[in-house]
């Protein structure tokens, strides 16, 4: 009995070894009759196309494929921005409705979740559209700046409203890959104590996917570039094209590294200001090396030279994927990192007038 027990086992083991699942993802969309169709994944910040498929002459078509972890994707239409969002894992997809207005039934995984979660943040769905059609309708009729400001009041105030739903959420499915998927969304605005705390609170069924392992990434390398700690060396061209270290700046004064880019809106509004403080201290041992997170090298060089950044610049010039944002867990810009004159770090994305009072506090008035 024992030897026919063993044979089962293996017996099954090998089928579960050779067992390939795979998603279907069925589309019947009498609307989109004849149109191509495309399933996207993002794959750092970049748009890939996984499969396509034509519709038929009655709208339907099928996609299929496997994944190792559950993961967002995209149904679209080639050539074209209008997605469905569905989260993809290996399982049985129908999709019917419009682009604009799809229905997703699922035999199971992540998906059923989602749904769920879609059609309790409704309310907030359709918050969100009225806001932002009273304020493109307003701005295309010329209405005064604080009229729009009175909207976009109304528009944050209504993204605090869906971030206290969203901690709730979590909180409350913490077996749950769409949960993670959540804190994806928000992770890049905690310290590393916080980041910790979020991860630690999700079951284990919730960490096998691609956003718990790149916010567990995150918080390792946050972890090195805590207050405290010493400073990361980087070694990156300049904008002559020498070959620049941080440590040939670092540890000669007190040190402001700025992670910015040239395409970064909020960037260059923060520039004037940090142009001030730099005249205002520069003469006294500060000093600035701005680590940019552009992708060519004359937007650098143009906005260097149009916002009047007369201090240190490096830049491998490779945007989201720059070796020097990563080793810093730099996630959003502006991003700014204060070091003592021995290379410590002291401060993290302080305001300008934060930045002023620790300077003089530092280096005198």
């Amino acid at each position: 009995m024992l030897k026919n027990l063993l044979i089962l086992l293996i017996a099954i083991a090998f089928t579960a070894c050779n067992n390939n699942p795979e998603y279907t993802i069925n589309i019947k969309m009498e609307t989109l009759a004849d149109t191509a169709m495309d399933l996207r994944q993002s794959v750092e910040g970049k748009t890939v196309i996984l499969d396509s498929v034509v519709l038929d002459a009655s709208g339907n078509g099928v996609i299929t494929g496997s994944v190792s972890s559950p993961e967002m994707m995209y149904l679209a239409l080639s050539g074209q921005n209008k997605t469905i969002q569905m989260f993809i894992d290996n399982y049985s997809y129908t999709v019917t409705g419009t682009i604009t207005e799809p229905t997703i039934e699922v035999d199971g995984g992540p998906q059923v979740d989602y749904n769920d979660y879609l059609e309790r943040t409704t309310y907030l769905q359709e918050k969100q559209k009225g806001i932002l059609d009273r304020f493109f309708a307003a701005q295309a009729t010329g209405t005064s700046q604080d009229s729009l400001n009175m909207i976009l009041e109304e528009y944050y105030a209504m993204m605090d409203e869906k971030k206290v739903f969203d901690s709730i959420y979590m909180s409350e499915n913490p077996a749950s890959v769409v949960s993670v998927f959540l804190l994806r969304g928000t992770y890049y605005q905690l310290d590393a104590e916080a980041l910790e705390r979020s991860l630690n609170a999700f079951d284990e069924p919730a960490r096998n996917n691609i956003y718990y392992t790149h916010m567990s990434e995150h918080l390792d390398r946050l972890k090195n570039v805590v207050v405290g700690k010493k400073y990361i060396d980087l070694e990156l061209p300049d904008p002559d094209g020498n070959m620049v270290k941080l440590s040939d700046i670092a540890g000669k004064g007190v040190l402001l590294i700025d992670f910015w880019a040239a395409w970064c809106n909020p960037c260059r509004r923060a520039n004037p200001g940090v142009v001030e403080i730099y005249n205002e201290f520069s003469d006294k041992g500060f000093d600035i090396v701005g680590v940019s997170l552009d992708r060519t090298k004359e937007d650098w060089l143009k906005a260097i030279e149009d916002d009047g950044l007369t201090w240190h610049h490096m830049s491998d010039l490779q945007y989201w994927q720059s070796e020097a944002a990563k080793k810093y867990a730099v996630s959003s810009i502006p991003h700014t990192v204060l070091l003592d004159a021995d290379g410590t770090i002291i401060a993290k994305n302080l305001s300008k007038e934060e930045l002023r009072e620790k300077l003089t506090e530092l280096l005198g008035s």
